[in-house]
């Protein structure tokens, strides 16, 4: 789960300098500061957050009147860092252009820029780098904080108070599209008497789902005909090459152009890397914090409530484990469309987690003697239903399903069932997801707790994306979204059964 954030304090700052700032948007006053504590040292409470930076500045147009009259209704951007995207160019974001835009407004119509040293919102320029990791697998700006461990946003905002005050402002229109960031203000004392709002001209295809997710996730308003919009067409040749003949003659002749572009070198380089892998997609798990949970106890009870009503749910292991995620649901409810479900984006070897006393009774022995599975998975002998109960090849969904129900009732005899078959019965270790970490105990234990038989049916998950290799974390959540499964892991459900188990 993400970490919680502390409330904004106000943090006095120091006024250092102030100098010109001729850009190509056009001449500006640039004003210095640095936060300091109570005892006047550097940082202050900021530094509670050691990724925020403690020298904010503001910007303002020298050929404009400071604030355009008395210090009230002043247009004021509060700005947060982008390394990547005002530095490095990115078009992931739309900071750049924000910054841009604001330059532009103030320089037409007075008012000033805050600009804060907040990278990431605030999570620090290499989490921010690890975050979009995990965007390039298809998390959302927002959930990658959250995978992290991190904040969905950790900025602070309270040196502001401080820089109006130096510069005399006693009103502001906040230049945002951001409603939580007025709320921020407002809690800190500031008057926001009305908003401007800042929106790029169009989206680009790299920071349109980044758009999409500040409005849909994160409160963002004025984005709506945006986001309408189709995407801006990328660079073309003759920007690139154009760019290669300036950085050239700056050189003075040192870099030759390029035969490739670097986009196509790194394309070539991927392929041939890939040529020689299995295809796999990145190895990125489930791990538990602090408190024994991982994706958190309300995902074990959403999941128990799911499986109650017959749905499946989809269960993660440890990364350092199989680190896949299962289709899980109680096999007594289990149905014709629910088995076709699991079988279009699945394995298609289907299992049924069940208890040794079960498994005895119906007299299915182990598979073999000597298991030699690395996890330790004890497969029985395989079975179908017999005839009797409408079985004829055990292959198709239907007939799955009905082998399953046959496992999940106390009614079954040895002889309602035939060896080999299409269903893979495993013996579950006694105690549960608490003995032992695998799929087979999660859906026994799954099963128990939502008051159905103790057996519970469970596949493993293949990638769409990737269809020669399992479905990892990333890709199951979009999955989950998609389809509106609930998804918990073997490590949430161990916690939680300790939890009500007072173990």
């Amino acid at each position: 789960a993400a970490k919680s954030v502390p409330e904004d304090q106000h943090h006095p700052c120091t006024y250092i300098a102030e100098a010109d700032l001729p850009t190509d948007v056009g001449n500006f006053r640039l004003r210095a500061y640095r936060i300091t504590d109570n005892g006047g040292g550097a940082g202050g409470g900021m530094q509670k957050n050691k990724w925020l930076g403690t020298e904010p500045c503001l910007i303002y147009c020298k050929d404009k009147p400071l604030f355009g009259g008395e210090g009230e209704n002043v247009p004021i951007r509060i700005h947060d860092q982008c390394f990547t995207s005002e530095v490095f160019r990115s078009k992931r974001c739309d900071c750049k252009e924000q910054l841009k835009l604001s330059l532009a407004y103030i320089r037409q119509n007075g008012g000033a820029i805050i600009y804060l040293q907040q990278e990431g919102r605030g999570i620090g320029l290499a989490n921010k780098v690890a975050a979009y990791e995990l965007q390039d697998m298809g998390l959302d700006t927002v959930d990658a904080n959250i995978q992290l461990g991190l904040p969905e946003d950790c900025r602070q905002y309270g040196v502001v108070p401080s820089i109006l005050r130096d510069v005399g402002i006693s009103t502001i229109q906040l230049i945002t599209n951001n409603p939580r960031k007025i709320e921020r203000l407002t809690a800190l004392g500031i008057d926001v008497v009305g908003t401007i709002p800042m929106v790029v001209e169009r989206p680009n295809i790299h920071n349109r789902k980044y758009l999409q997710t500040k409005m849909d996730r994160m409160d963002h308003l004025n984005f709506g005909d945006l986001l309408s919009m189709e995407n801006a067409e990328s660079d073309t040749l003759s920007d690139v090459d154009s760019t290669d003949e300036v950085v050239n003659v700056a050189m003075n002749g040192m870099m030759k152009p390029r035969k490739k572009h670097v986009e196509e070198e790194a394309a070539a380089a991927i392929k041939s890397a890939l040529a020689e892998t299995d295809h796999a997609p990145p190895a990125l798990g489930v791990t538990a914090s602090a408190d024994g949970y991982c994706i958190g106890r309300q995902s074990v009870e959403d999941a128990i409530a799911a499986v109650a009503r017959g749905e499946i749910v989809v269960v993660v292991d440890d990364m350092d484990r199989e680190n896949e995620g299962d289709f899980i649901m109680a096999a007594d409810l289990a149905t014709p469309e629910t088995i076709a479900t699991i079988i279009r984006y699945s394995s298609g070897v289907i299992c049924v987690g069940m208890e040794g006393e079960t498994l005895d009774r119906l007299e299915l022995p182990p598979m073999l003697v000597n298991n030699e599975d690395p996890k330790g998975t004890a497969f029985t002998v395989t079975v179908d239903g017999a005839p009797e109960h409408g079985i004829t090849t055990g292959i198709s969904a239907g007939e799955r399903a009905l082998t399953i129900q046959l496992l999940a009732n106390e009614c079954t005899q040895p002889i309602d069932l035939r060896r080999p078959g299409h269903i893979f019965p495993l013996r579950a270790r006694e105690g549960g997801v608490l003995t032992r970490d695998g799929h087979t105990e999660a859906a026994v234990d799954l099963s128990r707790l939502a008051g159905r038989h103790p057996s519970g049916v469970l596949c493993e998950i293949v990638s769409e994306e990737n269809p020669t290799g399992m479905a990892r974390l990333p890709e199951l959540a979009r999955m989950c979204k998609k389809n509106g499964w609930v998804m918990t892991s073997i490590v949430d459900i161990a916690q939680y059964r300790r939890d009500v188990e007072g173990l």
